[in-house]
């Protein structure tokens, strides 16, 4: 792997594109999401480190106007993995398997942090304390070689 102002190159992509044509449709997907899965938990445990906490309880509003009392911590509680549907992948990954990290509903409030990408971006008057882009690209080689790994124990566990 080599990385030039933001170049990478990865070796042995074609060896495991070989060895994932040797198994059928289900294994592969299997063997696929499990490394993407695996890929990713770096970057969601630094994500979860990240995101701000409140230092109180507070109240958020939905854009209906119904009102919430959310509990310090939602945020970090709401980051997570998850598949992205084969409808919503297009053009060149149209077709495969791919994961993300999203925000969805918190473990603990089941209420969806809508604040979250004010947090990320900023707004005119806040400043902006990314925590999902900085943990992704402080992770990439890692994600590279987590994936690398458990694809090829994968494959290997899958055609014994």
């Amino acid at each position: 792997m080599t990385d030039n102002a933001g170049d990478m190159e990865i070796l042995g992509l074609d060896e495991l594109d070989r060895k994932l044509g040797l198994l059928d449709d289900k294994l592969a997907g299997k063997a696929l999401y499990s490394a993407l899965g695996f890929a990713l938990t770096p970057v969601v445990k630094e994500a979860k480190t990240r995101a701000s906490k409140a230092d109180e309880p507070h109240t958020m509003t939905y854009p209906n106007g119904k009102t919430v009392d959310v509990e310090p911590g939602l945020l970090k509680s709401a980051i997570r993995k998850r598949r992205v549907p084969k409808k919503e992948m297009v053009g060149e990954f149209a077709t495969g398997a791919a994961m993300g990290v999203y925000i969805g509903k918190g473990t603990k409030q089941k209420v969806y942090p809508n604040y979250w990408h004010f947090i990320e971006y900023g707004t005119p008057t806040f400043p902006a304390a990314p925590f999902i882009r900085p943990a992704f690209d402080n992770n990439v080689e890692l994600m590279l070689e987590r994936f690398s790994d458990k694809l090829n124990q994968n494959i290997d566990k899958y055609l014994e």
